[in-house]
């Protein structure tokens, strides 16, 4: 890796970037494994209801929102600076 004349990294902009997009990407799996894990709570509530014929079950399942897990959102946000922080800083080496 080479150093410009500040004793910097020249490309530390793209280690910004990538892990932007890879906190974003784990943000998004890991509320896609949210939603998966409310429908399977779902149908376990549901299906002895149905199958007994007796007792109630919500209508549908309770999904969770973006930022119920403290993971989920600080990921988004901190995946977005770090991407606008790698942009930023890849337009600037550009000119």
């Amino acid at each position: 890796m080479k150093l410009d004349s500040l004793g910097g990294k020249q490309e530390m902009w793209k280690y910004s970037f990538i892990s932007g997009i890879a906190l974003i990407a784990l943000s998004g799996i890991l509320f896609t494994a949210e939603r998966f894990i409310a429908v399977f709570e779902y149908i376990g509530e549901a299906a002895p209801v149905k199958i007994n014929g007796s007792g109630s079950y919500p209508n549908e399942p309770t999904m969770p929102g973006v930022f119920d897990n403290i993971f989920v959102g600080g990921f988004v946000l901190l995946g977005l600076i770090l991407l606008i922080v790698g942009i930023s800083q890849g337009y600037k080496k550009a000119n």
